[in-house]
């Protein structure tokens, strides 16, 4: 442990999401036990790729950057969603775009930043860095109210946020692969009601990538 870390420990309780240990971030040990593995894991509306499963560590971390504001996890989830925005890009020489789903003004506010947002541009970052022409277009915005989809099941999550999604008309994805990113896929509600968005707008969508599939119990 470094004194800085030791420092931010005993001033401020900075904690391993993993294993509670003293941490900024994921320790190491922790951050070998998310290693990527993108898979597919959805066909339907279009190919879905995930980096992991979301439990155990992967699963605490998410709900640390997310809920908690545990703002140095940023970087180790967008690289994750960045091997999965590879995966779907498969052999394609096309420059990629990026389209965060649209978080609603309340969660927004809550959270303080577009979470979605920030982690798509983290790793179009990390992506350029290995040479790879990708790009970030906030194109989607919520255009009415849905309800909380926690606990719902997959027919009531797709009527919740049925027409809940609007491609802004400034947005231009031209020439570029679009890709829809996410953190989390559960049934795929929300990534299908942003498909259909943008097809209705004529954006098709190659694919969609996120950090952790979600499995129903």
């Amino acid at each position: 442990m470094d004194l800085a870390t030791a420092a931010a420990d005993l001033l401020l309780g900075a904690a391993c999401p993993g294993c509670g240990r003293p941490s900024r971030t994921l320790c190491p040990g922790c951050l070998a036990e998310i290693a990527p593995e993108p898979a597919l894991v959805r066909t339907r509306p279009v190919p879905v790729v995930a980096s992991g499963d979301h439990e155990g560590v992967l699963r605490l971390a998410i709900v640390a950057w997310k809920e908690e504001g545990r703002a140095g996890l940023l970087r180790p989830l967008a690289h994750l969603l960045a091997s999965s925005v590879v995966e779907v890009a498969g052999t394609s020489t096309r420059p990629v775009a990026l389209v965060p789903v649209p978080t609603s003004r309340r969660s927004r506010v809550a959270r303080g930043a577009d979470v979605v947002a920030d982690l798509a541009g983290t790793a179009a970052r990390l992506l350029r860095y290995t040479g790879l022409d990708v790009d970030v277009r906030p194109g989607l915005r919520v255009v009415r109210r849905v309800a909380d989809q926690s606990g719902l099941g997959a027919r009531d999550r797709a009527r919740n946020l049925a027409g809940a999604f609007a491609v802004r008309s400034s947005v231009h994805t031209g020439g570029r692969d679009v890709v829809v990113v996410d953190d989390v896929v559960t049934t795929g509600s929300t990534l299908a009601e942003a498909v259909r968005a943008l097809a209705a707008a004529g954006r098709p969508t190659a694919g969609a990538a996120v950090v952790a599939h979600r499995r129903r119990r």
